[in-house]
């Protein structure tokens, strides 16, 4: 176990590192890139709320798996790298087209949830450090009000995360593992915190299976392929 761990590190390409951390800045750009085309456009906002979402508790705890998700997505294109050319070009194009639909989605059918009114301010007498948190991270997402929420981009990210490693033995069995319980934590993590309803989640999840499955099929990553030929003909040039 302990050779094929090292092997599985030592194969991680440094492009991948590079497009792990770009990808980090570039999704987030298209996340806010949507808000801002919704104003443009005008569209009014609704609230994609349906009586599950009513049910489901604060756990303030699962602020964590929330946040280390960023973390998360930078280790998708490391992990993938180790893979067949092919399937990390499908797998990168994947996930630009996810986020490209997700922006759209945000666009012409913005959504907002109220945590004033759904009462997320509200804590105990004695708040935990995990409860600070949580409402820290609210003051750097809109606060009272906030808007882009479907589909949800943490579960699109992170379904594409595991999707990419899943069924694949060059990725060790570990990795596979903590990959599905690291998605898995993350969905919920969105509805616990209450930064999602309940269809973000089925909305991220639907649009990044399909956009996975479609570049597959038609191997749309035929242009990251020729970029990481590109690559490697540039370090083996004298």
């Amino acid at each position: 176990m302990e050779n094929q761990n090292e092997g599985f590190f030592r194969k991680i390409r440094l492009y991948a590192i590079i497009i792990g951390v770009a990808y980090l800045i570039l999704q987030h750009c298209f996340y806010l890139a949507g808000h801002y085309l919704a104003e443009w456009i005008g569209f009014e906002a609704f609230l994609p709320k349906i009586a599950w979402d009513d049910k489901i508790p604060i756990l303030s705890v699962f602020i964590i798996p929330y946040i280390w998700s960023y973390l998360y997505w930078a280790m998708g294109p490391m992990a993938v790298s180790v893979c067949e050319k092919r399937h990390f070009a499908d797998y990168m194009a994947a996930n630009l087209l996810s986020c490209i639909g997700g922006m759209l989605l945000l666009a012409f059918f913005p959504t907002y949830m109220d945590r004033a009114a759904e009462g997320l301010y509200v804590v105990g007498e004695h708040p935990t450090v995990f409860d600070k948190l949580r409402q820290f991270w609210y003051s750097l997402d809109g606060a009272t009000l906030a808007y882009n929420l479907l589909p949800s981009f943490h579960c699109i990210n992170s379904t594409l995360c595991y999707l990419g490693v899943a069924g694949r033995r060059e990725i060790p069995r570990w990795y596979r593992i903590y990959s599905l319980l690291t998605t898995l934590l993350i969905y919920a993590s969105t509805v616990y915190v209450k930064q999602h309803y309940v269809l973000d989640i089925f909305a991220g999840v639907a649009l990044a299976l399909l956009v996975y499955l479609l570049c597959k099929k038609y191997h749309l990553g035929r242009i990251f392929a020729s970029l990481e030929r590109l690559w490697g003909k540039k370090k083996t040039a004298p």
